[in-house]
């Protein structure tokens, strides 16, 4: 197995630390990036004996050098990268803002563009592997969510693009995970229940995305892929996010 340097963005908390601690266990030296977990993203590096960068992935003029002190911090090469960062706020049509659609655009579609176009233009990388962390809601939409939503399908097109684009060097594919940990200001029973909406009647977890994310980062001949880690929940439509079900 190639092991990678992988820059996996907003590896701090949550799903991105999962996917952090399954790289480093199946023998990859993850990049830690944080915005604002500094505390949390020490602890984790620490860890793991991993390097970390901050950055602010909002303010898409500085990806650039964002990539830069990654690849300082790593000491040479960054041949892997994960986009697992992710803003997530709750809007509906027509109650929409302008300021949010942009700042979730640049966080969940632009910045994950744009680093993965960085790690293309590195003239010491000859095998390069990028996974974007999209949603099932790509196949299962409602309006809930709507700004971060239409920022994940941006991101999906983009992943197509930049597979096509920068292959066969680079390869480029995706994770769309189900519902997997507790959202915004879901209860512990709320999540539970809403957990198993699926087809599996059973909880996703974070380390089934993990495992699926290394898998993608080493896999040979898939470009352009999309692997649903759902448990099924894709073929449960609903009217409104699965996150509210539960509540009266």
């Amino acid at each position: 197995m190639i092991g990678r340097t992988v820059l996996v963005t907003g590896a701090a908390r949550r799903l991105g630390a999962s996917i952090a601690r399954r790289l480093a266990a199946d023998g990859h030296r993850p990049v830690i990036h944080y915005n604002g977990s500094a505390e949390d993203a020490t602890a984790l590096a620490q860890e793991l004996d991993a390097p970390m960068v901050q950055g602010d992935l909002s303010r898409i003029d500085t990806i650039d050098a964002l990539f830069a002190r990654a690849r300082e911090a790593a000491g040479g090469p960054v041949d892997g990268l994960v986009n697992s960062a992710s803003a997530f706020e709750f809007d509906r049509p027509p109650e929409t803002e302008a300021a949010l659609m942009a700042k979730l655009y640049a966080i969940n579609a632009a910045a994950p563009a744009l680093l993965a176009s960085a790690l293309a233009r590195q003239d010491d990388v000859t095998d390069g592997a990028v996974v974007d962390i999209l949603d099932q809601k790509l196949a299962n939409p409602n309006p809930d969510f709507f700004a971060y939503s239409c920022a994940k399908f941006a991101l999906a097109g983009a992943s197509t693009m930049l597979a096509q684009a920068l292959g066969p060097r680079i390869a480029v594919n995706a994770v769309a995970p189900g519902l997997t940990l507790q959202s915004g200001d879901q209860t512990d029973a709320e999540f539970a229940q809403a957990a198993t909406k699926n087809l599996l009647g059973r909880p996703i977890g974070a380390e089934a995305v993990a495992e699926a994310v290394s898998f993608l980062l080493t896999a040979r001949g898939l470009r352009g892929q999309t692997l649903y880690v759902d448990c099924g929940q894709r073929f449960c439509r609903r009217d409104g996010d699965v996150m509210f079900e539960g509540r009266a």
